[in-house]
């Protein structure tokens, strides 16, 4: 088991802990603090030399320019009348006032027309020759190395009097005079110092001796962070950024340098400028650590104090947590809070003793079943709260006891009379029951003859579904010989027409005869021949007619006979037709009724499965009345005992 700590242990643990926890944290703010402010100084402070830097170096560059420009406009150069001799002379005496390494002047192609010796003899592949074509305008070139020397090249068209260019004044500086404004910029050791062109090129250096390198830088100090820091530099924008040149850390700003596509970028190595940050942070840590040995010592002296006054005030309280309470309190004489508290716990205890001895007392009387007792009036404090809640606990328990026993002799009524209704509800229930079984045996018939006539109606339905298909059958019969009998009624008309028709033929053929006959006569002997064909004829034609008058009684006859026989049809297949509607209603009827039958069925079933959950209820009902029966005998008995417990306490009046 750990050994506990003292409290002297403890006050030294937690205030040495706390002022080094301040300590810590203080010096890691003031570190915090340093870094920020310090890049944040240097930040404002790089950028504000960058612009400086960049308005120098353009300055310089117009002066340059400017100086061009003065020189273009001299007539001399101008004039058309003026010979090359002449211009040269011009320009070799302006190059002796200015700084020039060479100075000359180009055709529109680029080749040299009159100029310094040291000039070259054509600029056309040069990358200021074709901004020069194609601005017209003044131009800059970038720092070339040549004759032993870094120049500048600045040019300018060259008008004549109309104020068209016809050739292009080319002038080469020396680099020192821009190369002062980066010499200038000291801002630590390792400080850089670049003028770069729009692809990232360095095309100036602070040391001339890095500068034939052609160094990119993309390719130096190239990283996802610098990329687009060196974008946004190239994008002709001024700012100040912390950044990592391989491991070691560098503030860089950056500024455009007006009327050109360069930027000015400085940077200072970050370790340049934290070393009197650092120094003042370990002579801070030295500061603190001298507090906190200071600090420690005088917490111990204080924790002894406070730990030897408050053993005596410890020991007495622990003897009075194990149950102590008759042991005087040794008192502190040493004018501490330790004095006040000895003092305090030793009349705590007496007062202690004084209140458990009464409430003992009190307790013990009602535990023995005597609730009439008062509690004596010796609580002071907030120990009066104890005294008043002992009374409120006796008269809640006379109260309490007086409700009992009213409650007791309701309870007693009460169970009675649940007794009796539980007997009651016992005996209804065991006829309900049977009530109930009885319903159920009568369902079960009526559900047996509700399957008989489902089944009588399914057979009365299958008898009226084939009695509809025989009377279709008939009805399609009769169709037919209604149609056949039409059409021999048509047949007997076609006859009657023909039998018209032979029995005027023959009509002719009688007087046709009668006709021969005469003619015949007036012939003569040469006409007896003759006469005797026309009296066959005349024969023929007359039993022609009598056959045609027993053809037309016969068929006038059979016309009636085959026109009753079709009104006869007619009328049976209309009776076949009211037979079909008739078989009809009776398959809907067995079908309506068939339908009735099973709703009726499902009722049935329905109805018999509520009689069974309502017999199961009545079971349960009838086992919960026996049971609230024995219930209500046994809280009789028990109200009986609880009446006799109540009468033995002693209440107040």
């Amino acid at each position: 088991m750990r050994e506990k700590k003292s409290i002297k242990q403890i006050i030294v643990f937690y205030v040495t802990s706390i002022s080094v926890t301040l300590g810590v944290v203080l010096t890691i703010l003031m570190i915090i603090t340093g870094l920020f402010s310090t890049a944040s100084v240097l930040r404002d402070s790089l950028q504000v030399i960058a612009k400086t830097a960049s308005q120098n170096f353009s300055s310089n560059l117009h002066m340059l320019a400017d100086r061009m420009d003065n020189i273009a406009q001299e007539k001399i150069l101008s004039g058309q009348e003026v010979g090359n001799d002449e211009k040269q002379q011009f320009l070799a005496d302006k190059k002796s006032r200015i700084e020039f390494a060479w100075l000359a002047v180009y055709d529109m192609s680029g080749a040299k027309i009159y100029g310094d010796d040291m000039a070259p003899t054509s600029i056309n592949d040069t990358e200021y020759f074709q901004y020069l074509v194609d601005t017209d305008n003044i131009t800059i070139g970038e720092p070339n190395y040549s004759n032993d020397i870094w120049q500048l090249s600045v040019s300018i068209p060259v008008k004549d009097q109309e104020g068209n260019s016809y050739a292009y004044l080319v002038g080469s500086y020396k680099y020192d005079l821009l190369n002062d404004v980066l010499s200038n910029i000291n801002i630590g050791l390792g400080d850089i110092a670049y003028i770069v062109d729009r692809d990232g090129n360095v095309i100036a250096n602070k040391n001339i001796s890095d500068m034939g390198k052609n160094e990119n830088i993309y390719e130096l100090y190239g990283s996802s962070k610098n990329t687009k820091i060196f974008d946004s530099m190239l994008n002709f924008q001024s700012g100040a950024e912390s950044v990592y040149f391989g491991l070691n850390q560098h503030y860089m700003a950056y500024s455009p340098v007006a009327g050109t596509n360069w930027t000015l970028m400085i940077a200072a190595p970050g370790i340049s400028f934290m070393t009197i940050l650092w120094w003042s942070v370990l002579v801070s840590v030295v500061i603190i650590i001298a507090l906190q040995i200071g600090t420690r010592k005088l917490v111990v002296n204080i924790a002894d104090k406070i730990s030897d006054s408050l053993s005596i005030a410890t020991e007495r309280l622990v003897s009075l947590s194990t149950g102590n309470l008759k042991d005087t309190v040794v008192l502190a004489d040493n004018n501490l809070e330790s004095e006040v508290l000895t003092t305090a716990l030793s009349k705590t205890v007496t007062s202690l003793a004084g209140y458990i001895g009464n409430i003992t007392e009190y307790l013990g009387q009602l535990s023995a079943g005597d609730y009439s007792m008062e509690v004596k009036d010796v609580f002071d404090g907030d120990f009066i709260a104890i005294k008043d809640a002992l009374s409120f606990i006796t008269v809640s328990l006379n109260e309490t006891m007086l409700r009992i026993n009213q409650a007791s002799f309701a309870v007693s009524s009460n169970s009675s009379e649940t007794s009796d209704y539980a007997k009651r509800l016992y005996d209804g229930s065991i006829e309900q029951t049977a009530a109930l079984e009885r319903l159920d045996g009568k369902i079960a018939v009526i559900t047996q003859k509700i399957d008989e006539i489902d089944n009588n109606a399914r057979r009365v339905k299958q008898s009226a579904d084939i009695a509809g298909q025989r009377v279709e059958e008939g009805k399609q019969q009769m169709d037919d010989m209604l149609s056949t009998m039409d059409s021999i009624h048509n047949d007997m008309q076609e006859i009657i027409t023909i039998s018209q028709l032979i029995e005027e033929i023959s009509s002719q053929t009688s007087l046709l005869s009668l006709n021969a006959s005469i003619e015949a006569a007036r012939a003569g002997e040469a006409g007896k021949g003759f006469a005797v064909v026309a009296q066959q004829i005349g024969i023929l034609a007359d039993q022609t007619a009598d056959a045609l008058q027993k053809t037309g009684a016969i068929i006038e006859k059979a016309s009636l006979t085959i026109g009753q026989g079709m009104a006869t049809a007619k009328d049976t297949a209309e009776s076949f037709e009211n037979i079909k509607e008739a078989a009809t209603d009776f398959a809907d009827i067995s079908e309506k009724m068939l339908h009735i039958t099973l709703e009726q069925k499902e009722a049935i079933e329905m109805v018999s499965e509520e009689v069974s959950t309502v017999l199961s209820i009545a079971n349960t009902n009838q086992g919960l009345a026996k049971e609230t029966d024995e219930n209500a005998s046994l809280s009789l008995t028990q109200a009986d005992e609880l009446k006799q417990i109540v009468s033995a306490v002693k209440l107040k009046e």
